[in-house]
């Protein structure tokens, strides 16, 4: 199945709850009352969420999600009729997830295996307790609420995984990196970026990119304040000149200059580097270093 066609079964599904008029099967136990349209809605959303959480996670792609959440649902609806204790009950939900952790990922080890279970588990709790909370808080609440707020939490954790994802992947390139300047030195924080393949026309050396504020740190205030008013004279930086920098914003002239020397990681050592002035402000470095440092 499509993710197109998943994606208009849900619609369908979705609309047949709250525009036709509903037909409905009450299970009763004691005074709980079960909709069934209503509670098999939601825990398809809620369990398909769990899944594309934990794929999210790890990292590991999952395979029919739609299908087996709505057989997890159905089989969810069916367990009050058997009026299981809590005991025998809590062993059935967690061979069922077993189950399905088996059905939605392939595993190469038991290893592997236990670490998608735990995962799944912790998504399960923490999509519960969403619910839950909401449920207790503001008592009988609305389907159509339930799963907004569901699906929110669902975009919160997606928004968060891929910004620590990032964070770490630029993190692992980060580097030490030491610049002297006419016998003043100072230390920075350098991005190996294997994409950086510039190369100053006029001498055939790679180039690295600083941001506003190393630039700022190196020479000061008044030579910052000087470039940005277009009032700095190119000659009091040594090989001073322009390039055009595509990498930074297309068609843009850069300022480029030679240092004395440069230290990366305390280890490697370049004398007479080329580096080249961006306007803007990197956020976790200063320093864009050159691809040919890997």
């Amino acid at each position: 199945m499509t993710k197109r066609a998943k994606k208009v079964l849900f619609l369908l599904f979705f609309l047949k709850a709250y525009v036709i008029k509903m037909k409905y099967y009450v299970y009763k136990r004691g005074r709980m009352e079960i909709v069934v349209e209503y509670v098999l809605i939601e825990n398809v959303l809620i369990d398909l969420m769990i899944f594309k959480t934990t794929s999210m996670v790890l990292k590991i792609k999952g395979r029919f999600l739609f299908l087996i959440s709505l057989f997890a649902s159905v089989v969810a609806l069916i367990l009050p009729i058997f009026h299981l204790g809590k005991l025998p009950l809590f062993f059935i939900k967690i061979l069922l997830g077993i189950l399905l952790t088996n059905m939605a990922f392939k595993f190469s080890s038991i290893r592997s295996f236990i670490k998608v279970f735990l995962v799944f588990l912790f998504s399960t709790f923490l999509y519960g307790g969403v619910v839950a909370f909401i449920e207790q808080s503001f008592g009988e609440i609305a389907t159509l609420i339930i799963l907004g707020v569901v699906t929110l939490t669902y975009l919160i954790l997606k928004y968060l995984i891929k910004f620590l994802n990032k964070r770490k992947a630029v993190q692992n390139l980060c580097y030490d990196v030491e610049l002297e300047v006419e016998g003043k030195r100072v230390r920075c924080k350098g991005f190996l970026d294997t994409g950086n393949l510039l190369v100053d026309p006029l001498t055939n050396r790679p180039v690295s990119i600083i941001d506003l504020n190393l630039f700022s740190k190196i020479f000061g205030k008044e030579k910052t304040i000087e470039l940005l008013t277009k009032k700095v004279d190119v000659s009091k930086f040594t090989f001073g000149h322009f390039i055009h920098l595509d990498t930074v914003g297309k068609g843009d002239k850069v300022l480029t200059f030679e240092i004395d020397r440069m230290s990366v990681s305390g280890k490697e050592v370049v004398d007479k580097p080329m580096l080249a002035l961006t306007y803007k402000n990197f956020s976790s470095y200063e320093m864009i270093l050159n691809s040919s440092f890997v």
